[in-house]
Protein backbone atom coordinates (compact mmCIF):
# COMPACT_ATOMS: atom_id res chain seq x y z
CA UNK A 1 0.00 0.00 0.00
CA UNK A 2 1.30 3.26 -0.82
CA UNK A 3 0.76 5.70 1.82
CA UNK A 4 1.16 9.77 2.26
CA UNK A 5 1.76 11.11 5.38
CA UNK A 6 0.96 14.86 5.72
CA UNK A 7 1.46 16.85 9.11
CA UNK A 8 1.10 21.24 9.30
CA UNK A 9 1.96 23.36 12.43
CA UNK A 10 1.88 26.80 12.78
CA UNK A 11 4.13 28.79 15.24
CA UNK A 12 1.00 30.12 17.54
CA UNK A 13 0.41 25.92 17.87
CA UNK A 14 3.59 24.56 18.03
CA UNK A 15 4.70 27.21 21.13
CA UNK A 16 0.90 26.19 22.94
CA UNK A 17 0.16 22.78 21.88
CA UNK A 18 3.32 20.82 21.31
CA UNK A 19 2.28 20.11 17.98
CA UNK A 20 5.33 19.97 16.63
CA UNK A 21 6.78 18.53 13.13
CA UNK A 22 8.76 15.72 14.28
CA UNK A 23 6.14 14.64 16.65
CA UNK A 24 3.87 14.50 14.35
CA UNK A 25 6.11 13.06 11.66
CA UNK A 26 6.84 10.30 14.05
CA UNK A 27 3.52 9.08 15.25
CA UNK A 28 2.43 9.57 11.40
CA UNK A 29 4.96 6.83 10.14
CA UNK A 30 4.80 4.56 12.63
CA UNK A 31 0.71 4.06 11.73
CA UNK A 32 1.77 4.11 8.33
CA UNK A 33 3.83 0.98 9.03
CA UNK A 34 1.21 -0.84 11.12
CA UNK A 35 -1.32 -0.80 8.24
CA UNK A 36 2.08 -2.20 6.18
CA UNK A 37 2.75 0.79 3.94
CA UNK A 38 4.73 -1.10 0.67
CA UNK A 39 6.03 3.07 0.16
CA UNK A 40 5.90 6.11 2.28
CA UNK A 41 5.47 9.97 0.61
CA UNK A 42 5.76 12.67 3.65
CA UNK A 43 4.65 15.88 2.98
CA UNK A 44 4.70 18.76 4.90
CA UNK A 45 3.49 22.49 6.29
CA UNK A 46 5.71 24.70 8.56
CA UNK A 47 4.33 27.98 9.87
CA UNK A 48 1.36 27.79 7.80
CA UNK A 49 -2.43 29.05 9.03
CA UNK A 50 -4.83 26.01 8.82
CA UNK A 51 -7.55 27.87 7.34
CA UNK A 52 -6.49 28.37 3.81
CA UNK A 53 -5.43 25.29 1.15
CA UNK A 54 -3.13 27.68 -0.16
CA UNK A 55 -0.29 25.79 1.33
CA UNK A 56 2.22 24.26 -0.79
CA UNK A 57 2.47 20.57 1.16
CA UNK A 58 -1.15 20.53 0.91
CA UNK A 59 -0.96 21.47 -2.83
CA UNK A 60 2.18 18.80 -3.77
CA UNK A 61 0.01 16.06 -1.86
CA UNK A 62 -3.26 16.96 -3.76
CA UNK A 63 -1.02 16.62 -6.80
CA UNK A 64 0.16 13.00 -6.36
CA UNK A 65 -3.23 12.17 -5.26
CA UNK A 66 -3.95 13.48 -8.55
CA UNK A 67 -1.51 11.54 -10.63
CA UNK A 68 -2.52 8.53 -8.81
CA UNK A 69 0.52 8.01 -6.71
CA UNK A 70 -1.21 7.13 -3.35
CA UNK A 71 -3.36 4.92 -1.80
CA UNK A 72 -3.83 6.17 2.03
CA UNK A 73 -3.28 9.39 3.72
CA UNK A 74 -2.59 9.24 6.91
CA UNK A 75 -2.76 12.44 9.48
CA UNK A 76 -2.49 12.97 13.02
CA UNK A 77 -5.59 14.86 13.70
CA UNK A 78 -8.33 16.92 11.48
CA UNK A 79 -7.11 19.87 13.17
CA UNK A 80 -3.51 19.55 10.87
CA UNK A 81 -5.38 18.69 7.90
CA UNK A 82 -7.50 21.93 7.91
CA UNK A 83 -9.50 24.41 10.25
CA UNK A 84 -12.54 25.42 8.10
CA UNK A 85 -15.60 22.82 7.83
CA UNK A 86 -16.19 23.95 4.04
CA UNK A 87 -12.05 22.71 3.00
CA UNK A 88 -12.24 19.72 5.36
CA UNK A 89 -15.48 18.24 3.54
CA UNK A 90 -14.22 19.64 0.04
CA UNK A 91 -10.63 17.57 0.44
CA UNK A 92 -12.37 14.34 2.18
CA UNK A 93 -14.69 14.49 -1.22
CA UNK A 94 -11.68 15.31 -3.50
CA UNK A 95 -9.82 12.45 -1.79
CA UNK A 96 -12.48 10.06 -1.85
CA UNK A 97 -13.44 10.29 -5.51
CA UNK A 98 -9.58 9.92 -6.36
CA UNK A 99 -9.71 5.97 -4.47
CA UNK A 100 -7.37 7.38 -1.31
CA UNK A 101 -8.79 6.47 1.95
CA UNK A 102 -8.07 8.96 4.73
CA UNK A 103 -7.04 7.80 8.51
CA UNK A 104 -6.41 9.89 11.17
CA UNK A 105 -4.19 9.09 14.31
CA UNK A 106 -6.15 10.67 17.33
CA UNK A 107 -9.22 10.37 15.15
CA UNK A 108 -11.53 7.28 14.95
CA UNK A 109 -13.08 7.62 11.41
CA UNK A 110 -15.90 5.81 10.55
CA UNK A 111 -17.13 6.06 7.21
CA UNK A 112 -20.97 6.09 8.15
CA UNK A 113 -23.73 8.94 9.17
CA UNK A 114 -22.48 9.23 12.25
CA UNK A 115 -18.88 9.49 11.82
CA UNK A 116 -19.05 12.32 9.01
CA UNK A 117 -21.44 14.01 11.34
CA UNK A 118 -18.99 13.77 14.20
CA UNK A 119 -15.99 14.57 11.37
CA UNK A 120 -18.29 17.37 10.52
CA UNK A 121 -18.97 18.82 14.22
CA UNK A 122 -15.17 18.24 14.42
CA UNK A 123 -14.67 20.53 12.06
CA UNK A 124 -16.97 23.18 13.59
CA UNK A 125 -15.58 23.31 16.33
CA UNK A 126 -11.94 24.17 14.69
CA UNK A 127 -13.71 26.63 12.40
CA UNK A 128 -15.56 28.09 15.86
CA UNK A 129 -11.85 28.11 17.42
CA UNK A 130 -10.32 29.95 14.78
CA UNK A 131 -12.85 32.33 14.63
CA UNK A 132 -12.54 33.49 18.27
CA UNK A 133 -8.82 33.49 17.75
CA UNK A 134 -9.40 35.89 15.25
CA UNK A 135 -11.64 37.99 16.87
CA UNK A 136 -9.53 38.20 19.97
CA UNK A 137 -6.36 39.39 17.74
CA UNK A 138 -8.84 42.48 15.96
CA UNK A 139 -9.56 43.19 19.81
CA UNK A 140 -5.90 43.09 20.55
CA UNK A 141 -5.10 45.25 17.84
CA UNK A 142 -7.67 47.58 18.59
CA UNK A 143 -6.56 48.14 22.08
CA UNK A 144 -2.87 48.55 20.86
CA UNK A 145 -4.16 51.27 18.88
CA UNK A 146 -5.75 52.76 21.60
CA UNK A 147 -2.54 53.12 23.55
CA UNK A 148 -1.37 54.52 20.62
CA UNK A 149 1.51 51.27 19.43
CA UNK A 150 1.27 50.06 16.02
CA UNK A 151 -1.06 47.05 16.23
CA UNK A 152 0.20 45.23 13.15
CA UNK A 153 3.46 45.94 11.00
CA UNK A 154 4.42 49.04 9.41
CA UNK A 155 6.45 48.98 6.48
CA UNK A 156 6.06 51.70 4.57
CA UNK A 157 9.04 52.82 2.28
CA UNK A 158 10.81 55.13 4.71
CA UNK A 159 10.41 53.33 7.56
CA UNK A 160 11.58 49.86 9.47
CA UNK A 161 9.83 47.69 11.95
CA UNK A 162 10.82 45.75 14.56
CA UNK A 163 7.97 42.82 15.35
CA UNK A 164 9.69 41.90 18.71
CA UNK A 165 9.53 45.23 20.44
CA UNK A 166 6.58 46.80 18.19
CA UNK A 167 9.02 50.11 17.19
CA UNK A 168 9.28 51.81 13.98
CA UNK A 169 12.43 53.74 12.56
CA UNK A 170 13.39 55.90 10.30
CA UNK A 171 15.26 53.99 7.16
CA UNK A 172 17.42 57.35 6.72
CA UNK A 173 18.35 55.64 3.18
CA UNK A 174 14.72 55.70 2.12
CA UNK A 175 13.87 58.49 3.84
CA UNK A 176 16.09 60.72 2.06
CA UNK A 177 14.50 59.57 -1.41
CA UNK A 178 11.18 60.48 0.03
CA UNK A 179 12.39 63.61 1.07
CA UNK A 180 13.57 64.02 -2.56
CA UNK A 181 10.39 63.01 -4.25
CA UNK A 182 8.40 65.70 -1.84
CA UNK A 183 10.93 68.67 -3.05
CA UNK A 184 10.41 67.57 -6.48
CA UNK A 185 6.99 68.29 -6.05
CA UNK A 186 7.13 71.44 -4.71
CA UNK A 187 9.58 72.54 -7.27
CA UNK A 188 6.69 71.75 -10.05
CA UNK A 189 8.47 68.06 -11.23
CA UNK A 190 5.25 65.84 -11.86
CA UNK A 191 4.81 62.14 -10.09
CA UNK A 192 5.19 60.84 -13.56
CA UNK A 193 8.50 62.19 -14.09
CA UNK A 194 10.04 61.90 -10.75
CA UNK A 195 8.78 58.09 -11.52
CA UNK A 196 11.23 58.45 -14.38
CA UNK A 197 14.47 59.82 -12.75
CA UNK A 198 14.04 57.68 -9.80
CA UNK A 199 13.87 54.48 -12.39
CA UNK A 200 16.60 55.91 -14.28
CA UNK A 201 18.76 55.95 -11.15
CA UNK A 202 19.63 52.37 -10.69
CA UNK A 203 20.86 53.34 -7.35
CA UNK A 204 17.33 53.93 -6.19
CA UNK A 205 15.52 50.53 -5.71
CA UNK A 206 11.69 50.46 -4.44
CA UNK A 207 10.75 48.54 -1.05
CA UNK A 208 10.86 45.73 -2.53
CA UNK A 209 13.88 45.69 -4.58
CA UNK A 210 12.92 46.42 -7.72
CA UNK A 211 14.84 49.63 -9.71
CA UNK A 212 11.11 50.39 -11.68
CA UNK A 213 9.32 53.12 -10.13
CA UNK A 214 5.85 53.13 -11.41
CA UNK A 215 4.03 57.00 -11.09
CA UNK A 216 1.18 55.87 -8.97
CA UNK A 217 3.81 54.43 -5.83
CA UNK A 218 5.50 57.84 -6.23
CA UNK A 219 1.60 59.31 -5.99
CA UNK A 220 1.43 56.95 -2.63
CA UNK A 221 3.70 58.11 -1.44
CA UNK A 222 3.23 61.56 -1.41
CA UNK A 223 -0.21 61.10 0.11
CA UNK A 224 0.73 58.94 2.74
CA UNK A 225 0.02 61.28 6.26
CA UNK A 226 2.55 58.85 7.85
CA UNK A 227 5.48 60.51 6.49
CA UNK A 228 4.02 63.65 8.47
CA UNK A 229 3.89 61.91 11.75
CA UNK A 230 0.48 60.26 11.57
CA UNK A 231 -0.05 56.45 10.94
CA UNK A 232 -3.81 55.95 10.24
CA UNK A 233 -5.11 52.53 11.96
CA UNK A 234 -9.12 52.74 11.00
CA UNK A 235 -10.25 55.39 13.21
CA UNK A 236 -7.51 55.66 15.27
CA UNK A 237 -4.28 57.66 14.78
CA UNK A 238 -0.42 56.38 15.34
CA UNK A 239 2.60 58.68 16.03
CA UNK A 240 5.47 57.50 13.96
CA UNK A 241 8.94 59.41 13.44
CA UNK A 242 8.14 62.40 11.09
CA UNK A 243 10.15 62.40 8.03
CA UNK A 244 8.59 65.08 6.24
CA UNK A 245 7.23 68.26 8.04
CA UNK A 246 3.31 68.77 8.39
CA UNK A 247 3.80 72.53 6.56
CA UNK A 248 5.44 70.64 3.89
CA UNK A 249 3.50 67.73 3.67
CA UNK A 250 0.34 69.94 3.54
CA UNK A 251 1.51 71.87 0.91
CA UNK A 252 2.28 68.45 -0.85
CA UNK A 253 -0.86 67.82 -0.90
CA UNK A 254 -2.54 71.34 -2.07
CA UNK A 255 -0.36 70.60 -4.95
CA UNK A 256 -1.41 67.10 -5.82
CA UNK A 257 -5.25 68.35 -5.67
CA UNK A 258 -5.11 71.84 -7.37
CA UNK A 259 -3.35 69.52 -10.24
CA UNK A 260 -6.60 66.94 -9.86
CA UNK A 261 -9.00 69.98 -10.15
CA UNK A 262 -7.32 71.20 -13.32
CA UNK A 263 -6.96 67.68 -15.20
CA UNK A 264 -10.82 67.52 -14.11
CA UNK A 265 -11.94 70.69 -15.60
CA UNK A 266 -9.84 69.65 -18.96
CA UNK A 267 -12.08 69.22 -21.92
CA UNK A 268 -12.44 65.72 -22.19
CA UNK A 269 -11.83 64.66 -25.86
CA UNK A 270 -13.40 61.42 -27.64
CA UNK A 271 -11.56 58.79 -28.79
CA UNK A 272 -13.53 56.37 -30.84
CA UNK A 273 -11.34 53.28 -31.38
CA UNK A 274 -9.30 53.35 -27.61
CA UNK A 275 -8.77 49.72 -26.84
CA UNK A 276 -8.67 48.34 -30.04
CA UNK A 277 -5.94 49.84 -31.77
CA UNK A 278 -2.61 47.88 -31.54
CA UNK A 279 0.45 48.42 -33.28
CA UNK A 280 1.87 46.02 -35.47
CA UNK A 281 4.99 47.63 -35.40
CA UNK A 282 5.92 47.28 -31.81
CA UNK A 283 3.48 44.96 -30.42
CA UNK A 284 1.86 47.47 -28.03
CA UNK A 285 -1.74 49.05 -27.33
CA UNK A 286 -2.50 52.07 -28.73
CA UNK A 287 -3.82 55.12 -27.07
CA UNK A 288 -5.56 58.41 -27.45
CA UNK A 289 -3.37 61.60 -27.17
CA UNK A 290 -3.32 65.55 -27.63
CA UNK A 291 -0.46 66.07 -29.74
CA UNK A 292 0.91 69.76 -31.04
CA UNK A 293 2.37 69.94 -34.61
CA UNK A 294 3.96 72.93 -36.13
CA UNK A 295 1.78 74.84 -33.30
CA UNK A 296 -1.97 73.09 -33.61
CA UNK A 297 -2.91 70.68 -31.72
CA UNK A 298 -4.99 67.96 -32.25
CA UNK A 299 -6.10 64.49 -31.67
CA UNK A 300 -4.18 61.45 -32.06
CA UNK A 301 -3.39 57.88 -31.33
CA UNK A 302 0.14 56.62 -30.00
CA UNK A 303 2.36 53.47 -29.17
CA UNK A 304 4.28 55.52 -27.15
CA UNK A 305 4.33 54.86 -23.33
CA UNK A 306 5.80 56.62 -20.38
CA UNK A 307 8.62 55.03 -18.94
CA UNK A 308 6.73 55.81 -15.37
CA UNK A 309 3.91 53.38 -16.41
CA UNK A 310 5.58 50.82 -18.49
CA UNK A 311 8.64 49.23 -18.99
CA UNK A 312 8.17 48.67 -23.08
CA UNK A 313 7.71 52.60 -24.20
CA UNK A 314 6.76 51.41 -27.64
CA UNK A 315 8.04 52.98 -31.20
CA UNK A 316 11.30 55.36 -31.58
CA UNK A 317 10.63 58.11 -32.69
CA UNK A 318 7.07 58.12 -31.72
CA UNK A 319 4.81 57.00 -33.76
CA UNK A 320 1.32 59.30 -33.61
CA UNK A 321 -1.68 58.26 -35.89
CA UNK A 322 -3.89 61.22 -36.41
CA UNK A 323 -7.36 60.57 -35.10
CA UNK A 324 -9.75 61.81 -36.71
CA UNK A 325 -8.44 60.69 -40.25
CA UNK A 326 -7.80 57.24 -38.58
CA UNK A 327 -11.43 57.19 -36.90
CA UNK A 328 -13.12 58.08 -40.12
CA UNK A 329 -11.02 55.27 -42.19
CA UNK A 330 -12.50 52.88 -39.93
CA UNK A 331 -15.39 53.92 -39.66
CA UNK A 332 -15.69 53.94 -43.82
CA UNK A 333 -13.88 49.99 -43.78
CA UNK A 334 -16.94 49.24 -41.05
CA UNK A 335 -20.27 50.17 -42.80
CA UNK A 336 -18.87 49.25 -46.32
CA UNK A 337 -18.18 45.80 -44.56
CA UNK A 338 -21.65 45.87 -42.46
CA UNK A 339 -23.70 47.70 -44.52
CA UNK A 340 -23.14 45.10 -46.99
CA UNK A 341 -24.66 41.55 -46.29
CA UNK A 342 -22.62 39.62 -48.98
CA UNK A 343 -19.29 41.29 -48.04
CA UNK A 344 -19.54 40.70 -44.13
CA UNK A 345 -20.64 36.80 -44.74
CA UNK A 346 -17.53 36.76 -46.59
CA UNK A 347 -15.28 38.18 -44.37
CA UNK A 348 -17.14 35.98 -41.13
CA UNK A 349 -16.34 33.03 -43.98
CA UNK A 350 -12.67 33.99 -44.11
CA UNK A 351 -12.24 34.00 -39.95
CA UNK A 352 -13.87 30.54 -39.93
CA UNK A 353 -11.68 27.72 -40.52
CA UNK A 354 -12.34 24.87 -42.96
CA UNK A 355 -14.02 22.12 -41.63
CA UNK A 356 -11.29 19.60 -43.02
CA UNK A 357 -8.50 21.67 -40.86
CA UNK A 358 -11.05 21.53 -38.20
CA UNK A 359 -11.25 17.72 -37.75
CA UNK A 360 -7.63 16.94 -38.80
CA UNK A 361 -6.51 19.63 -35.84
CA UNK A 362 -9.12 17.55 -33.91
CA UNK A 363 -7.43 14.03 -34.70
CA UNK A 364 -3.98 15.67 -33.70
CA UNK A 365 -5.33 16.42 -30.51
CA UNK A 366 -6.45 13.26 -29.28
CA UNK A 367 -3.39 11.09 -30.46
CA UNK A 368 -1.30 13.75 -28.42
CA UNK A 369 -3.52 12.95 -25.52
CA UNK A 370 -2.92 9.36 -26.00
CA UNK A 371 0.57 9.76 -26.30
CA UNK A 372 0.99 12.08 -23.07
CA UNK A 373 -1.17 9.58 -21.08
CA UNK A 374 1.45 7.15 -22.22
CA UNK A 375 3.95 8.90 -20.73
CA UNK A 376 2.38 9.58 -17.41
CA UNK A 377 1.35 5.70 -17.15
CA UNK A 378 5.28 4.55 -18.33
CA UNK A 379 6.42 7.21 -15.36
CA UNK A 380 4.33 6.17 -12.45
CA UNK A 381 5.19 2.05 -13.61
CA UNK A 382 8.52 3.09 -13.17
CA UNK A 383 8.37 4.50 -10.15
CA UNK A 384 6.20 1.35 -8.96
CA UNK A 385 9.01 -0.78 -10.17
CA UNK A 386 11.87 1.46 -8.54
CA UNK A 387 13.41 2.68 -11.41
CA UNK A 388 12.72 5.93 -10.65
CA UNK A 389 12.28 7.84 -7.23
CA UNK A 390 9.64 10.80 -6.67
CA UNK A 391 12.09 13.54 -6.42
CA UNK A 392 12.26 16.71 -7.53
CA UNK A 393 12.93 15.63 -10.73
CA UNK A 394 10.03 13.70 -11.42
CA UNK A 395 7.59 15.76 -9.63
CA UNK A 396 8.25 18.25 -12.21
CA UNK A 397 8.02 15.75 -14.76
CA UNK A 398 4.48 14.32 -13.67
CA UNK A 399 3.41 18.15 -13.49
CA UNK A 400 4.71 19.04 -16.74
CA UNK A 401 2.31 15.66 -18.07
CA UNK A 402 -0.45 17.09 -15.98
CA UNK A 403 -0.62 20.96 -17.25
CA UNK A 404 0.09 19.79 -20.88
CA UNK A 405 -3.10 17.19 -20.70
CA UNK A 406 -5.10 20.16 -19.34
CA UNK A 407 -3.95 22.28 -22.45
CA UNK A 408 -4.68 19.57 -24.82
CA UNK A 409 -8.38 18.60 -23.06
CA UNK A 410 -9.28 22.78 -23.19
CA UNK A 411 -7.87 23.03 -26.87
CA UNK A 412 -9.93 20.11 -27.76
CA UNK A 413 -12.93 21.68 -26.36
CA UNK A 414 -12.63 24.62 -28.68
CA UNK A 415 -11.82 22.54 -31.21
CA UNK A 416 -15.11 20.86 -30.64
CA UNK A 417 -16.90 24.40 -30.84
CA UNK A 418 -15.70 25.43 -33.51
CA UNK A 419 -16.58 22.57 -35.66
CA UNK A 420 -20.23 22.87 -34.21
CA UNK A 421 -20.05 26.24 -35.02
CA UNK A 422 -18.81 25.79 -38.67
CA UNK A 423 -21.44 23.07 -39.19
CA UNK A 424 -24.73 25.43 -38.26
CA UNK A 425 -23.23 28.40 -39.73
CA UNK A 426 -25.28 28.08 -43.04
CA UNK A 427 -28.34 28.93 -40.79
CA UNK A 428 -25.93 31.82 -38.47
CA UNK A 429 -25.62 33.56 -42.14
CA UNK A 430 -28.97 33.35 -43.28
CA UNK A 431 -30.48 35.10 -40.09
CA UNK A 432 -27.13 36.90 -39.96
CA UNK A 433 -28.28 38.76 -43.50
CA UNK A 434 -31.92 39.04 -43.02
CA UNK A 435 -31.11 41.61 -39.80
CA UNK A 436 -28.24 43.61 -41.28
CA UNK A 437 -30.51 44.40 -44.23
CA UNK A 438 -32.52 46.11 -42.45
CA UNK A 439 -29.59 48.45 -40.58
CA UNK A 440 -30.94 52.19 -41.19
CA UNK A 441 -29.81 54.98 -43.50
CA UNK A 442 -28.72 57.13 -41.42
CA UNK A 443 -25.81 55.31 -39.58
CA UNK A 444 -23.70 58.45 -40.19
CA UNK A 445 -26.14 60.34 -37.32
CA UNK A 446 -25.55 58.25 -34.40
CA UNK A 447 -24.39 59.59 -31.85
CA UNK A 448 -20.45 59.10 -30.22
CA UNK A 449 -21.48 56.53 -27.82
CA UNK A 450 -24.02 54.47 -30.12
CA UNK A 451 -21.13 54.63 -33.12
CA UNK A 452 -18.27 52.99 -30.10
CA UNK A 453 -20.77 50.51 -29.19
CA UNK A 454 -21.65 49.26 -32.90
CA UNK A 455 -17.38 49.07 -33.41
CA UNK A 456 -16.94 47.53 -29.99
CA UNK A 457 -19.84 44.42 -30.77
CA UNK A 458 -18.17 43.28 -33.92
CA UNK A 459 -14.68 44.63 -34.25
CA UNK A 460 -12.32 42.62 -31.45
CA UNK A 461 -8.71 44.16 -33.04
CA UNK A 462 -7.96 46.91 -35.40
CA UNK A 463 -3.87 46.37 -35.87
CA UNK A 464 -2.03 49.79 -37.31
CA UNK A 465 1.33 49.01 -39.22
CA UNK A 466 3.74 52.04 -40.85
CA UNK A 467 3.70 55.89 -39.91
CA UNK A 468 2.38 58.94 -41.28
CA UNK A 469 3.68 62.70 -41.03
CA UNK A 470 -0.22 62.93 -38.76
CA UNK A 471 -0.35 66.95 -38.13
CA UNK A 472 -0.41 67.63 -42.20
CA UNK A 473 -2.91 64.99 -43.15
CA UNK A 474 -5.86 64.65 -44.62
CA UNK A 475 -8.61 63.68 -42.52
CA UNK A 476 -9.50 60.06 -43.82
CA UNK A 477 -6.02 60.19 -46.12
CA UNK A 478 -3.37 58.05 -44.36
CA UNK A 479 -0.64 57.15 -46.78
CA UNK A 480 1.74 54.92 -46.08
CA UNK A 481 -0.41 53.30 -42.97
CA UNK A 482 -1.65 49.62 -43.13
CA UNK A 483 -5.25 48.64 -41.05
CA UNK A 484 -5.91 45.77 -40.23
CA UNK A 485 -9.73 44.63 -38.86
CA UNK A 486 -10.18 41.83 -36.62
CA UNK A 487 -14.23 40.55 -36.99
CA UNK A 488 -15.62 39.11 -33.95
CA UNK A 489 -17.22 36.31 -35.64
CA UNK A 490 -18.92 34.47 -32.64
CA UNK A 491 -20.36 38.05 -31.48
CA UNK A 492 -21.50 39.29 -35.15
CA UNK A 493 -24.93 38.59 -34.61
CA UNK A 494 -24.67 40.74 -31.64
CA UNK A 495 -24.04 43.35 -33.75
CA UNK A 496 -26.70 43.03 -35.46
CA UNK A 497 -28.93 42.85 -32.61
CA UNK A 498 -27.37 46.11 -31.22
CA UNK A 499 -28.23 48.07 -34.19
CA UNK A 500 -31.86 46.72 -34.43
CA UNK A 501 -31.95 48.55 -30.96
CA UNK A 502 -30.83 51.20 -31.88
CA UNK A 503 -33.71 51.95 -34.71
CA UNK A 504 -36.36 51.85 -31.97
CA UNK A 505 -37.61 54.88 -32.11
Amino acid sequence: MRIATYRRVSSEEQALHGFSLEAQKEACINKAKEMGATSILEFADEGETGKTLDRPGLEALRQAIADGLIDCVVILDPDRFSRKLSHQLLLTEEFEKAGVELVFINFEWVDSPEGRLFYSIRGAISEYEREKITERMKRGQVQKAKQGRPPIGVYHYGYDYDPTTETISINEREAKIVKYIYNSLIQGITPAAIAINLTNDSNVPTKKGKSFWHRQVVRQILMNPSYKGEWHYKDYIIPVPIIIEPELWEKAQKILQESLRTWNHKTKRQYLLSGLLVCSDCGQTMGGIYAKHWGRYYRGYTCRKSPSTSRFTGCYPQKIINAESLEKNVWEKFKNLFMNPDTLLEEVRKNLPKQNELEDELASIKQQLNDTEKGRESLIEAMSLGILELDDKTKKKLLDIKNRKEKLIQKQKNLQNSLLAFRHSAQNYTELYKTIAAVIDDIDNLDFEDKRSLIRSAISQIEIKGRVNSGNTIPGDLPGVNILMSIRVDDVLGFASNTSEIQKP
